[in-house]
């Protein structure tokens, strides 16, 4: 299945390409929320009327373009999805994003310098 992502940011950081974007989240709000504490049938609600938006956030780090790390977040709920890149709850996916590139942009390194032996 394919998904549309759409577009949130993209930025540099540590020297690789940052884009996060958002999907629709597939969870059922009740798998993440308590309905003793939250009210399901106002959520629910308020998700039907596009005052609320669910979606799954989506974090990739490139380096000339060649994605070399990512990390997802799902039962992402807000009014408007960009303000989760404002109020930190990006910021450990984007760090999550970058520890792979890093780690991957080293083995590549490794890997190349023995090709050209």
């Amino acid at each position: 299945m394919h998904r549309h992502y759409d577009h949130l940011a993209t930025y540099e950081r540590d020297g690789f390409e940052i884009i996060i974007d958002r999907t629709w989240e597939d969870l059922d709000p009740k798998d993440l929320f308590d309905d003793s504490v939250i009210d399901l049938k106002e959520i629910y609600s308020k998700i039907d009327r596009g005052i609320y938006e669910w979606f799954m956030l989506r974090v990739r780090a490139l380096f000339e373009g060649h994605e070399l790390g990512s990390s997802y977040l799902g039962g992402m709920l807000y009014e408007n999805a960009r303000e989760c890149l404002n109020d930190g709850s990006a910021e450990d996916i984007i760090e999550e994003a970058l520890k792979e590139a890093k780690l991957r942009a080293a083995d590549l390194k490794t890997k190349l310098a023995e090709l050209t032996v």
